[in-house]
């Protein structure tokens, strides 16, 4: 393989974790500092825990920078990648353009000795378009040239030359010897690809002692290796053995393991050329030991293709097809759908061998295409780039006839300025003609136009008042809806608390009566709350609140709403997730519940018998979520209708189970808002499914996330708190809510009273209403700071949205608390605020002992399970005891074996069989360390 530089930043990357105690950005962190006074065998893993803990921003930047530099000085380049791309988005708004461009680039780095070269150019890419921000052209060079080095690992020479050109003219006015010398190394390496080899060894004759004044021993390796390969093809074998032999020498020093790799496998190349097969195996064993300490995919791949070479010579056929094998599994793995043209030579002259002359044939034919395709490519290459100049070449030769033919139609413009003094008199004549017959024509195309603009207009009209009926019969069926749906409701809660207040009620009943009350209200709240947000949809107003958020405590929440619900109907509720245990995803949580309760709501409320199953699976770069009933389905005609705004199937549906026919149209613009989309398949009389596709990926939730403890309310306070109320039933009901949890209230009606009754009892807590008569709550706020008050003070306002809180926040409010009173939240805020007294006794933890030892007698015999499928090879069951055994680890043992589980689960599924099996054995060690 051909060896080039890549720019110093390699070099820097190797040498930047010693330097960590000096940099002044690792040095304000103190979480850094601590890990690095601890051994540097547990740095890495300390590190990697810390991130998953809380952290100020420029502390999880540096940490994140650290993780990422360990890493790629490991070899681990694809955790390097990753890490650096997370420093790239952290320092976007903590670090200059040049220090994000070195990220990125750094990424780039990563790719490219990953083998994902194209990957590479796009990191490079966007490295550049940052450094468009800052004057800075040696870095501006260093990026062309790492382009251009990737470019031609992706065999796409034109565009790499082009690359190589931009970093010579910047290293030629800005570089140092180093970069001049590096870079026309890195041309010699284009003019080896392209079979140009007299001219690459007289490029390096010029710089090789160069090399060698400077002391740069890697530059000085590359060249000898890339000297091995000119001297191969220009026949001198012995001589490229023994350049081969010094690259090696001089990478030794270097411990450049790429380089290392790839030299001793165009030595084994070699070897094998000589017919010395034996020596060959030998330097391909060694290049391999080497692999298992770095991630290098390609060169796997090229290993296998020698080994196969070299067995083939040797006459062992049947280990050259395996080892081929090998390298065809190893390039699908790469994700290249062609193999190499070599690869088809090599399985051609194995079938040969071996008898099969039909499939040598076959092959044959293949190999022929393959490389007439690839001649084809090259000649198509070098034709366009000979079109595009001989393009330019026609270009300049037609500006100068045109500037020759302007010049002529300038003396022709003075021969034409005097003959035409001499037809004027008859072209004034003809043109007075002319006007006199075209305004007569022009008269009766304008009376044809006009009457066919009435027409249209007419028809335009028409359409618009069909349109207005439509729409005004839709409004008066959506306020009949409505009217219906509010009074339903609206007629239990007065006549519920006319009876209440009439005393019809007895004394034991009257908990269940108000119970119903605010059921009823709920129901009322949710009404509107639909209304509200189509109309914020509609105004382009409504805004998200995206967050990680645990995917099984959202399906817990869906479950534990409607599977009661369900169970009364008499159907049954199911929940599939396809996801793996503790999956979480950034989403806006409290959007995409709603979607969901109003997806699973409809279908039991149209699912007289039968089931509804609410299933959750992840397709590409999507969570799907897909809600399957077995009720009356929906007619193939009345489809595109239910996403309609106060549509539902038809009339008769509305009459029969009652709704408003928002909740879809609100579902389906909640989606799109989201990114998503929601679509719907469905049999009439047999059921419906409607799927709910966003676009966002699941990850494994932290230990923090994977399991939040409930929250715990206290019954009781003590404690002084002054509520500002301007409605009097509002503020007699919060005054109760707080007597009864035993907090002194004292009530004001207007913001004046409250700075009054604030100033004098000096109370704990504020809750401040915003709009108020005489002075508002904001004015209110103001008059206290000065006055110099400075407990906390809770807005207590309907005005809910996102912006209105932070500006609340913003002018000094301690908090938020949005109306009607949401009890658990109220609880939580006098919890922060305010002295407790009592707690609850329903969050006691609950007695599993039973549980955990039940769990411990019946593991030994699910892991003989989880081995027994492993030992048939049933990579499916493997996944899916580990799964039902990690989600009953969490709950009744300890963390590491519910981790150790989980990752078995995610190697089974990606069918690493070698993975599953180092993880069984770990697990074998847990159960003897641990007593089971």
């Amino acid at each position: 393989m051909l060896q080039r530089k890549v720019s110093f930043y390699k070099t820097l990357s190797l040498f930047f974790c010693a330097a960590l105690s000096l940099s002044p950005c690792y040095g304000a962190s103190t979480a850094l500092e601590q890990i690095l006074l601890e051994p540097k065998e547990v740095q890495l893993d300390r590190a990697v825990a810390s991130l998953s803990e809380p952290l100020a921003d420029k502390e999880k930047l540096a940490l994140t920078r650290f993780v990422a530099e360990q890493y790629f000085a490991s070899g681990d380049y694809q955790k390097a990648t990753r890490y650096f791309l997370r420093a790239e988005q952290l320092s976007a708004d903590l670090e200059p353009p040049i220090r994000r461009a070195d990220y990125a680039k750094k990424q780039g780095i990563a790719n490219y000795y990953r083998g994902h070269y194209l990957s590479a150019v796009e990191d490079y890419s966007r490295a550049l378009q940052i450094l468009e921000q800052a004057n800075e052209p040696l870095l501006q060079a260093h990026l062309y040239n790492n382009i251009g080095l990737a470019l031609m690992r992706a065999e796409r020479l034109e565009q790499a030359i082009d690359y190589y050109g931009s970093a010579k003219a910047l290293y030629d006015e800005h570089g140092s010897e180093q970069d001049r010398v590096d870079i026309i190394h890195n041309i010699a390496g284009a003019y080896i690809s392209a079979d140009r080899f007299d001219a690459a060894l007289e490029m390096y004759t010029t710089v090789g002692d160069a090399f060698v004044r400077m002391g740069d021993t890697a530059g000085l390796a590359q060249m000898q290796s890339n000297l091995g390969i000119i001297y191969r093809n220009l026949g001198h074998l012995d001589a490229a053995a023994e350049q081969y032999r010094l690259a090696l020498a001089n990478i030794a020093k270097t411990n450049d393991s790429v380089s290392f790799v790839n030299t001793r496998m165009n030595l084994a190349d070699l070897y094998f050329f000589q017919g010395r097969f034996d020596d060959s195996l030998a330097t391909l064993e060694e290049a391999k030991a080497q692999l298992e300490v770095i991630d290098y995919f390609p060169g796997l791949i090229t290993i296998q293709e020698i080994t196969a070479k070299v067995l083939y010579g040797k006459g062992d056929y049947e280990r050259a097809e395996a080892a081929l094998a090998q390298a065809y599994s190893l390039s699908q793995q790469n994700s290249s759908d062609d193999a190499p043209i070599d690869t088809y030579l090599i399985e051609l002259l194995l079938a040969a061998a071996q008898g099969d002359n039909q499939k040598a044939l076959v092959l044959f034919e293949k190999y022929e295409r393959e490389r007439d395709l690839a001649v084809s490519r090259a000649i198509a290459s070098r034709l366009n780039d000979f079109h595009a100049k001989y393009n330019t070449t026609q270009l300049q030769r037609q500006v100068e006839s045109l500037q020759r033919q302007q010049e002529f139609e300038r003396i022709a413009a003075r021969q034409r300025n005097q003959f035409t003094w001499l037809v004027s008199g008859l072209l004034l004549l003809t043109l007075i003609i002319g006007v006199l017959l075209f305004r007569r024509g022009a008269e009766r195309r304008a009376n044809a136009i006009l009457e066919e603009k009435v027409r249209l207009r007419t028809q335009e009209l028409e359409a618009l008042a069909q349109q207005l009926s439509s729409a005004n019969e839709i409004k008066s069926q959506f306020l009949a809806n409505i009217s219906h749906e509010i009074r339903t409701p609206l007629t239990s809660i007065m006549g519920q608390a006319e009876a209440i207040v009439h005393g019809e009620v007895r004394d034991a009943d009257v908990a269940k009566e108000l119970q119903v009350i605010y059921n009823n209200s709920k129901h009322l709240g949710e009404l509107i709350n639909d209304v509200l947000d189509l109309s914020k949809i509609e105004a382009n107003k409504l805004e998200l609140n995206i967050a990680l958020v645990s995917l099984d405590s959202l399906l817990a929440d869906i479950k534990a709403m409607f599977a009661p619900s369900a169970l009364q109907q008499g159907i049954d509720f199911y929940i599939d997730n396809q996801l793996p245990a503790n999956s979480g995803a950034e989403l806006d949580y409290i959007r995409v519940k709603q979607v969901l309760v109003n997806l699973c709501s409809n279908a039991i409320k149209f699912t007289e018998q039968g089931q509804v199953t609410l299933k959750i699976s992840a397709q590409d770069k999507n969570l799907v979520f897909c809600v399957e009933d077995t009720g009356i389905g929906i007619a193939e005609d009345k489809l595109e209708a239910i996403f309609t705004t106060f549509s539902q199937g038809d009339n008769s549906i509305s009459r029969r189970f009652g709704g408003t026919g928002l909740g879809l149209s609100l579902s389906q613009q909640l989606a799109c808002i989201m990114g998503g989309q929601i679509t719907v398949t469905s049999t009439l009389g047999c059921g419906s499914c409607f799927c709910f596709k966003l676009p966002c990926q699941y990850s494994q939730l932290t230990s923090q996330l994977q399991a939040q403890p409930p929250p715990c309310y206290a019954s009781s306070f003590s404690g002084t708190v002054v509520l500002a109320e301007d409605h009097p039933d509002n503020r007699r009901l919060i005054e109760r809510l707080l007597q009864n949890l035993g907090v002194t209230v004292y009530s004001a009606e207007n913001g004046e009273q409250a700075v009054e009754l604030a100033l004098k009892h000096n109370p704990d807590l504020v809750l401040m209403d915003i709009q108020m008569p005489i002075l508002d709550g904001l004015g209110a706020l103001s008059l206290l700071h000065q006055c110099g008050y400075s407990n906390p003070i809770i807005a207590l306002t309907a005005n809910a949205m996102t912006h209105e809180i932070a500006q609340y926040k913003q002018v000094g409010f301690a908090g938020h608390l949005a109306k009607p009173i949401d009890k658990a939240q109220f609880c939580a805020v006098l919890e922060r605020y305010l002295s407790v007294s009592e707690q609850k006794e329903g969050y006691r933890e609950v007695d599993m002992s039973d549980l955990r030892h039940s769990f411990a007698q019946t593991l030994p015999a699910e892991i003989a399970l989880l081995k027994a499928a492993q030992q048939r090879d049933d990579i499916a069951a493997v996944a899916k005891i580990a799964h039902r055994l990690a989600g009953a680890a969490k709950m009744f043992a300890d963390a590491d074996l519910a981790q150790l589980l989980s990752d078995i689960e995610r190697a089974a599924k990606f069918q690493d069989g070698e993975h599953v099996s180092e993880l069984l054995s770990d697990l074998a060690m847990h159960e003897t360390e641990s007593g089971h």
